[in-house]
């Protein structure tokens, strides 16, 4: 599953059309692709190793966690230093919550 996850975040980087977007494919391959076989390892280790299984888990919690988050800190980055978006896009929820200051 985590080979399968890496390989679309992996697509979704070469065939996304803007930075938003190809943003959220890597977000989808860190998470489903480390964490899932982070959590696999973990299952693995098991009964035999129950301390290192724990570890495993906690490096698994500390990357679901943080990759959303400094995703989302490196697009709102991004947002405002007016990197364009797809014309296509159908709106653009920051532009609209933005105050004129």
């Amino acid at each position: 599953m985590g080979i399968f996850a890496s390989f679309v975040g992996a697509l979704g980087l070469l065939r996304l059309p803007d930075a938003y977007t190809r943003m959220h494919a890597a977000t989808v391959s860190v998470i489903g692709g480390a964490v899932v076989t982070v959590f696999g390892l973990a299952l693995f280790l098991g009964a035999s190793n129950p301390i290192s299984s724990l570890k495993v888990l906690i490096i698994a919690a500390v990357i679901f966690f943080t990759s959303p988050v400094g995703s989302h800190a490196i697009l709102r980055a991004a947002h405002k230093s007016r990197v364009p978006l797809w014309p296509r896009s159908v709106c653009d929820m920051l532009k609209e919550g933005e105050k004129d200051v």
